[in-house]
Formats: C-alpha cells, sequence, structure tokens
C-alpha cells in the first residue's frame, strides 16, 4: 500500500473540512464578532488547519507586538497561516492569491490586504490602508522580500510597503520563519518556487510524514533605528535592519566571522 498516498489523502479531506468550517464562519459570524473574538476564532481556525495538514508550530523568542508593523521571511504558502496560528495579523499579499479556490476568499474575510504588483496606484492605495490600520492600533504583517525563496537565503526586504511603519510612526517587528522535517533538517517539502505550482507544493506538504514550522519573533526595532530621518532613507534604514535581523537568526555567522568580514570590508 502506497502509505504517502493514504497519508497525503486523509489530511487533505481533514483540510477540506476544516475550510469549509472556515467559509461558513466567515460567512456568518466573523464579521459580527469584536476585534479580539475575531482573532481568537482565526487563531483557532488556523491551528487546527495546519493540524490537518501534519504541520506543528513553534513559536519561540519575543512575543510577537500587540501593535506595529510585522516583517517575516517568506518560504512558503503556509506563512500566513503559521503566523495567524500565534498571533493573527492583517497581511498585505499579491492579488492572485483572492482568486485562490476557498483560500481567497477567506483570506479576503480576514482582512487581507491585497496588492496587484506593478501598479503604482494599487501600492499606494494598499499603503494608505496599511498606515490607517497601523495608527489605529493594528497589526500588519507584510512578506518584504515580495517573493518566496527555498529557505536557504533571505532575500532583500523592499522598504515600499515600509513606509507605513513610517507615516504611522510605529513598532516594527522583524519575523524569522524555518521549516523543518521529522529529523529538524530544512525541510523541502514546503518550498514554494519557481515553477512549483500550489497544487504541487500541497501534495508534498500533505504526503510528509512531520512538517514542523519554527517562528521567532524578534527584538522590535528601536527608537533610534525608526528615528534616523523621514521618508525614503528611513524607511530603506528600516528594511535593512529587518532583514539583517533576520538572516543573522536563521543564518548565523560562526564566532567571529562578523568582525572578519567587517575587517575585510574596511581593508
Amino acid at each position: 500500500m502506497n502509505w504517502r498516498l493514504v497519508r497525503a489523502a486523509w489530511r487533505l479531506f481533514g483540510m477540506s473540512i476544516c475550510l469549509l468550517a472556515g467559509m461558513v464562519a466567515a460567512l456568518t459570524v466573523l464579521r459580527s464578532l469584536s476585534p479580539n473574538l475575531q482573532r481568537g476564532l482565526i487563531r483557532t481556525w488556523a491551528r487546527w488547519t495546519l493540524r490537518a495538514a501534519g504541520v506543528r508550530v513553534k513559536s519561540t523568542g519575543k512575543p510577537l507586538v500587540s501593535a506595529g508593523l510585522v516583517l517575516p521571511n517568506h518560504v512558503s504558502w503556509l506563512d500566513i497561516l503559521v503566523i495567524d496560528s500565534v498571533e493573527p495579523c492583517s497581511f498585505i499579499a499579491k492579488a492572485e492569491i483572492r482568486s485562490w479556490p476557498l483560500v481567497g476568499f477567506l483570506c479576503d474575510r480576514a482582512g487581507t490586504l491585497f496588492i496587484e504588483r506593478g501598479r503604482r496606484h494599487a501600492v499606494h492605495q494598499v499603503l494608505e490602508t496599511a498606515t490607517e490600520q497601523l495608527r489605529a492600533g493594528g497589526r500588519v504583517a507584510v512578506f518584504a522580500e515580495g517573493t518566496t525563496s527555498d529557505g536557504t537565503v533571505v532575500l532583500p526586504f523592499h522598504a515600499n510597503l515600509v513606509e507605513a511603519a513610517v507615516r504611522a510612526d510605529c513598532v516594527v517587528q522583524p519575523l524569522a520563519l524555518r521549516y523543518e522535517d521529522g529529523s529538524g533538517q530544512r525541510s523541502t517539502a514546503v518550498e514554494f518556487v519557481g515553477s512549483t505550482t500550489f497544487a504541487q507544493s500541497l501534495w508534498r506538504v500533505l504526503a510528509e510524514p512531520e512538517t514542523r514550522a519554527v517562528m521567532v519573533p524578534l527584538a522590535p526595532l528601536t527608537a533610534e533605528d525608526r528615528a534616523q530621518s523621514t521618508g525614503v532613507r528611513n524607511r530603506h534604514a528600516l528594511a535593512r535592519a529587518a532583514e539583517a535581523a533576520v538572516r543573522q537568526t536563521l543564518f548565523p555567522l560562526p564566532v567571529g566571522a562578523e568582525a572578519e568580514a567587517e575587517a575585510e570590508v574596511v581593508t
């Protein structure tokens, strides 16, 4: 018997039940609940959906800020579920996700801000909305890399949407995400890069014996990090600082290597 096929089919059935339950909740009670109850419902739903998919979540490090801009690295379509299973956020995501069956509808009802990449006016609109939410004490998450990586690198963080934190004068918190298999090694099943389709990635995750998502909220950037200046230089400084913090967490340099690298640059 093909146990990978049996495992994947059983988990797909469980995920389908969770998605349908989420749709019913989104169509009926979600919008009528208080913000705290909405977050609680989304958190519970995300946890059960991940469990159905065979994904366990471990959160270490600092607590996720209650209000502010969160800047995680981006590895998989699972990232939103992983973060929401700990502390739900309003996400800024690419517009294509809205067309995904069930998932796109649920993201929309959960308050995701969709952005059409390449349209300057669309970016401006999302930036204004994100700024308003941050000023009102909301928590917004932006995948500043702009695309997923295979988990072996951290791509450059783009600064455009970080401008929302500058305008709202709010906390910015880097967030490191990584995925491990049952042996504690980097999971390749979650990869969602290149020509890999969502269906292919979903199948690999469901067929994998064990997947563990590790979420590491890092120290919020200090007032000095946020007060260098205003405008372009400030948002770029924030993006670079967040990117460096995430990279150092996921791929720490050996003892002494950082000093050696600085010495090479100086010389």
